[in-house]
Order: C-alpha cells, then sequence, then structure tokens
C-alpha cells in the first residue's frame, strides 16, 4: 500500500517508459484516492512538450489542426495518452507520473472541445502561484480502464471527490463552444455552489502582445523627445502648458476608454499621453511650479518633478499592459459564452445515464447553478460575496478584470517617492530653529499617514481572497483616479501655486478611503447606506465595444428584470397574435 508521500520532481517515475501490467494499474487506481490523482505544474509543462515532440516527429492525428492551437483533447487522447499509459500499465496518466498521487490544490474544468496548446497554455498562464497540483478528468482518470464504473454516482464520482478537496478551481474557455454546453461542467459549477468556492476564467499569456505593443509606441517616443527638445532649444516655454494639457486629456481617455471597453480610443490615448509626457519631460524648467507649496530644497523639489514624469511616462506603459489584458479577458468571455443558452437545462452528455443521474442530484437547484454560471460569464470569476451583489442588482460586467497601473505605481515608485520625502522632512525637523518647523510637521503627518494606509492595504492584500483583491484593486484604481488625476492633474495646468496645496493634500489622504473600503470588502460595502451604488461603481465596467447587447437568456436571468420578463411573457400568452420573438 503506498504511504501517500508525494513524488518528487527529481525522483524517477515507476512507470513511465517501461511496460506496465493492468492488474497494478486497477490496484493503483483502488489504493490511491482519486482527489489525489493529480499533476504538476511541471507535468503539465512536460505533457505539453511530449506533444509537441510528437508531432514533430510526424506522428498523423488524422486531422487538420493551426500548428499554435494544436489537434483537440479528443485527438490528443486517442492518440498520445491512451497509447502512452496503456504502454505503462492502463493507470491514469497523472499516476503515471505520480504513483503515489498528490493532494489536490486546483481542480480545472474544461470541455474536451479545446485545442491542446490552447489549453496548457491558458492552463499554465492562470495556475494559481499557492497551488502546487492540479487535478484535470482527461490526465486523472484512467483512460484504457472502465470510467463508466467511476461515473455510477456522479457524488462519489472522482470528480466530485477532487473538487470537494481542493482549494482552487479554474474553468478553461476555448474558441468552439462554451464549456456549460456540458453537462459535467454544469455539475462542476452546482459542485462549486455546494462548496463555496471561486471560480476564476483562465486566459492566455499577454505578454507577446504587450512587448508587440511597447515596440510600437516607440515612435510615439521618439516624436515626443524630438518636439520636447526643439520647444526647450527656443525656449517656447508656452508648449509645456498644451504638452501638459495633452497628457492630461489623454490620461483622461485612457481610464475610461478601458473602462468602455474602446480599445481603439486606449490606444491612440496611450500613444498621444507618451509623447506629450515624453514632450513635457524634455521641456523642463516651468514645471518646477507645480511644486513650489511644499516645503522642500531646491534639489529635492527638482527630484520630485522629475520623478512625478517618470511616473506619469510610466502609467502609459502599464495602460497598454491593460488594454492588452483587458481586450483578452473579453475574448474569453466571449468564447464561454459561444452556444451557451442561459442554462444548463439546456445542456447535455454523451452519456444518457450520466445526465439522468446529474439532473437527479441537482434537482430544484437548477437556478441557483444558473445564477453561479451567469456571474463567472458577466464577471470572469464567481464567488459568494460576487453573488451577493449581483442579487442586489449589481451590475458585474468584467468585475474580475483588474486595471494594474495605477495601483502598481502607487504602491510602488510612488509609495518610495513618499519614503524619501518623509525622511527629508523629518532631516529638516531635526535642525533646531527652523523657520517652517510647522510646516514640515503637517506635510510629515499628511505623508506618513499616506504611507500608512498603503501599507496597511499591502498587508491586508496578502490575505485576503482572489474576489477580494480584484475589488481592493478596483477600488484603488477609482478612487485614486478621481482624487489624483482630477484633481492633481487639473490644478497642474494653474497659474498660482498655492492653489495646488489642497489637491495634494486630499490626494494624499485619499488613501485613508481606499483603505476603508478595502477593510470592509464586497459584502461590508453592500450593508453601508447607498452600498449597492458603491459597489456598482467599484466593480462594474460599462462595455459598449462589440457584442454589448444583452441577450433574452441574460436579462432573464438577471434579478431585477426576472419578474417583468415573468409578467411579460404570462400577457404574451394570454394576447392572440402577438409575436413571440419581439
Amino acid at each position: 500500500m503506498f504511504d501517500g508521500r508525494p513524488c518528487s520532481v527529481t525522483e524517477p517515475v515507476p512507470y513511465r517508459g517501461r511496460r506496465g501490467r493492468t492488474d497494478t494499474a486497477i490496484e493503483l487506481h483502488e489504493t490511491v484516492h482519486p482527489a489525489r490523482w493529480c499533476i504538476t505544474f511541471s507535468d503539465l509543462k512536460f505533457f505539453q512538450s511530449e506533444v509537441r515532440r510528437v508531432i514533430q516527429d510526424g506522428l498523423t492525428f488524422q486531422e487538420d489542426f493551426e500548428a499554435s492551437y494544436g489537434p483537440s483533447m479528443y485527438v490528443v487522447n486517442e492518440h498520445y495518452i491512451k497509447p502512452v499509459t496503456e504502454a505503462a500499465g492502463k493507470m491514469s496518466w497523472a499516476l503515471m507520473m505520480n504513483p503515489h498521487g498528490l493532494d489536490c490544490d486546483l481542480f480545472i474544468t474544461h470541455a474536451w472541445q479545446e485545442d491542446v496548446f490552447e489549453f496548457t497554455d491558458k492552463v499554465l498562464t492562470s495556475w494559481p502561484c499557492r497551488a502546487r497540483h492540479a487535478w484535470c478528468c482527461m490526465l486523472a482518470n484512467p483512460q484504457n480502464l472502465d470510467i463508466g464504473a467511476l461515473l455510477q454516482s456522479p457524488s462519489m464520482s472522482p470528480f466530485a471527490l477532487a473538487l470537494q478537496s481542493s482549494k482552487y478551481m479554474l474553468v478553461v474557455p476555448n474558441r468552439h463552444k462554451s464549456v456549460y454546453t456540458r453537462l459535467w461542467c454544469g455539475y462542476e459549477a452546482y459542485l462549486a455552489f455546494q462548496s463555496n468556492k471561486i471560480i476564476r476564467t483562465a486566459s492566455p499569456s499577454i505578454w507577446r502582445e504587450v512587448l508587440f505593443s511597447w515596440l510600437r509606441m516607440f515612435p510615439a517616443l521618439l516624436i515626443g523627445l524630438s518636439i520636447g527638445a526643439v520647444s526647450r532649444v527656443g525656449q517656447l516655454d508656452l508648449f509645456l502648458q498644451f504638452a501638459l494639457t495633452m497628457r492630461m486629456i489623454a490620461l483622461f481617455a485612457s481610464l475610461v476608454s478601458q473602462h468602455c471597453g474602446q480599445m481603439r480610443l486606449c490606444l491612440v490615448a496611450n500613444h498621444v499621453g507618451l509623447a506629450s509626457t515624453s514632450a513635457a519631460f524634455v521641456t523642463s524648467g516651468t514645471l518646477k511650479k507645480q511644486f513650489q507649496f511644499l516645503p522642500l530644497p531646491g534639489w529635492t523639489t527638482y527630484v520630485v518633478v522629475n520623478f512625478q514624469r517618470i511616473c506619469i511616462w510610466l502609467y502609459f506603459l502599464l495602460a497598454e499592459v491593460d488594454r492588452v489584458n483587458c481586450q483578452t479577458e473579453m475574448e474569453e468571455a466571449e468564447a464561454l459564452q459561444k452556444q451557451y443558452q442561459g442554462s444548463i437545462r439546456h445542456a447535455s452528455c454523451s452519456e444518457v445515464r450520466d445526465e439522468e443521474n446529474i439532473r437527479h442530484e441537482i434537482g430544484d437547484q437548477v437556478d441557483e447553478v444558473d445564477q453561479v454560471i451567469q456571474v463567472l460569464l458577466k464577471a470572469g470569476m464567481t464567488s459568494d460575496a460576487l453573488r451577493a451583489a449581483y442579487l442586489q442588482g449589481v451590475e458585474l460586467r468584467h468585475a474580475g478584470f483588474v486595471q494594474v497601473a495605477i495601483p502598481v505605481l502607487v504602491l510602488g515608485p510612488l509609495l518610495l517617492l513618499g519614503c524619501g520625502l518623509l525622511g527629508q522632512y523629518f532631516v529638516v525637523l531635526h535642525e533646531t530653529g527652523h523657520p517652517l518647523a510647522e510646516v514640515y510637521t503637517l506635510w510629515a503627518s499628511i505623508q506618513f499617514t499616506s504611507i500608512l494606509a498603503r501599507l496597511a492595504f499591502l498587508c491586508l492584500f496578502v490575505r485576503r481572497s482572489i474576489d477580494e483583491r480584484c475589488f481592493m484593486l478596483n477600488v484603488m484604481a477609482k478612487i485614486v483616479t478621481v482624487f489624483y488625476f482630477c484633481l492633481v492633474e487639473l490644478s497642474s495646468l494653474g497659474s498660482f501655486s498655492e492653489l495646488n496645496t489642497v489637491p495634494f493634500i486630499v490626494y494624499s489622504l485619499s488613501f485613508l478611503v481606499v483603505l476603508f473600503f478595502a477593510v470592509l470588502g464586497i459584502r461590508g460595502t453592500l450593508k453601508l447606506p447607498g452600498g449597492r451604488q458603491l459597489a456598482q461603481f467599484f466593480l462594474s465596467r460599462l462595455v459598449v465595444s462589440g457584442n454589448w447587447r444583452l441577450s433574452r437568456t441574460e436579462l432573464e436571468s438577471s434579478p431585477e428584470c426576472s419578474e417583468v420578463f415573468s409578467q411579460s411573457t404570462g400577457d404574451a400568452s394570454d394576447s392572440s397574435g402577438s409575436d413571440s420573438s419581439s
């Protein structure tokens, strides 16, 4: 009997590459608990490389496929998984790699229609950092043995046992059909609902597209630097005001276009913003007046000015990451909805007996399962907190998507800048009889409060679940946008530096507001007066590009519209000659 000890990566695998016996495989699956039929991250990378090697060796998969996507999982199962595991003794691919079994951290749900590299790329990219081992049906179940015997009772099937043992759940969309047209995936959503699991949507890597986007921004950078150099030589101070105005407009357009799903406008705004920021960076001098209200020595003011320029320049580069990521998330959301009819009532199984057993176990909780799936389709993830917001009428479209540009800046370089300024204030305060001691004390207190609030935010962030983390980052992005870009940027266009004092104080203290909502979380925010509107502001994104109109099925499943549709359906059935499709 196996002792349950995980098999090390460097430890030789007993069954890979050698002829095994079927009775040994049967004993292996009877001895190792089904929830432990797992693979590691390295195993999945090895699986991907093995399939690539088989394709390069010229093995015919008997179907045409794109090289970047690979053959379908059905074909890979027939031409790679089954032959390899049969030679090893007919155990599953996972137990062939890890015969002692591994504890289940991540449960992967998919529909088999996806292409193999589409699947592996998305899973490897979206693999949770705290998950060590994953359970995936095609690799966990013994494909050469009688799988039907394992599925006679859905609640006692390997799927159910593994999902109940897992900490994370990942759904893998594909470009062919929604996974929720398959009833087994709907049943897994039902189990996740029963176990209060958070379901996340897997997405592919974006860094190649991000690199190409940055390369395409290089001409805008050169244009901005050239124009700035010409204006500096010609001492065109008026051009600096024009560059700052264009930068502010580009910042506003970049933020709003991402919120509205206008990716082309966002692309143009990021290019214009990078060019105008580069021009302002080169045209130095008068921008220092923006910070004259700060009680700082001349060299410190110069550092603050240029550091702020660099941070805004970095923002437009990070905004491109957000734009590419947003576009990818929208594509994955669309793939997850493809051919899905709004309810698992329309899902099907390949085996009639499996379908009957699953529908019997779900019983009268079909609507609850549909709600779980609907939140996942809208937000990109589903959790108890997000479902609570959905039931209160909060629009969750793409709520799981996070704009990281602003949080990265305010928690990274701007936090370091604040620490440096605080140190400078303390140095000055140590000088006895300084004429601006009271002013320095005030600014040191404000800066210390801002830094402490951000550090508390980070400590809270690492302890929260993934849905609450997304909420926290969205809160920070929205509030900092309002307080900084709407107050500080607008004030930078003014002529009187003393008018800048209040916006900077408000911006510094805005992190207390961010921390307040971070502590409350989604559920706590919903309990506040006007909590639904606040949650709507923090979570929602108004997507107006592409296929933005809600289908009838989506509207019927929405809690605030269900009664209206049920009433209109009843009225339509009573009236004669009505058009049912209108």
